[in-house]
């Protein structure tokens, strides 16, 4: 994994939680979520020396480009799962164009879908020339709300899935003396 990769994944991370778009034991809508992933995207370039544009290259979600005009990264990020036939968003990351440094995908899943989503990420990027960065938030279904429960880094390249990292959704589940300690290089 190159070091601009590594740097992406723990942006995003931490990101992740700043201006988090609900409060303890509320909900938020579609949009509120497609806000706050754009904002953490926003961000991430911004601390990487990139700027984030919006609805850009056939309409990508968003496009990571440096003052040269070099591309970082192409994202994009969807609320319906992507185990799903109709979610086709991997595949327009992987028919992109113009060359990126890495593809990111966004997106969302339920435990038990988790699996699927991750075996349809891994067949449709088995060939790709660039890696692929798989953020994907796990939750239950309760009624017609999601509760969220992991923040999952997936790291998809050259044939092969490694699941980078895994920490709390949502920031009030963070327990922090636990995570403050963990040692990652075991």
């Amino acid at each position: 994994m190159k070091r601009i990769e590594r740097d992406f994944i723990t942006l995003f991370n931490c990101l992740w939680y700043q201006d988090f778009p609900v409060e303890v034991d509320a909900v938020t809508n579609r949009a509120g979520w497609t806000i706050h992933v754009g904002l953490v995207m926003r961000q991430c370039a911004k601390l990487l020396g990139a700027r984030a544009y919006f609805e850009q290259s056939g309409r990508t979600d968003a496009v990571l480009r440096f003052p040269d005009k070099s591309v970082l990264s192409h994202v994009e990020w969807e609320w319906d799962e992507p185990h799903n036939k109709k979610v086709e968003e991997i595949t327009k990351l992987l028919n992109q164009r113009e060359p990126a440094a890495f593809a990111t995908f966004v997106s969302y899943s339920s435990i038990d879908h988790l699996p699927a989503a991750i075996e349809k990420a891994s067949r449709l990027w088995a060939e790709a020339s660039k890696p692929l960065i798989f953020f994907i938030v796990t939750f239950e279904q309760v009624g017609r709300d999601r509760h969220f429960l992991e923040l999952q880094t997936h790291f998809f390249s050259r044939g092969k899935h490694k699941k980078i990292r895994s920490q709390p959704a949502l920031p009030w589940q963070i327990n922090r003396a636990r995570f403050n300690n963990v040692d990652e290089d075991k």
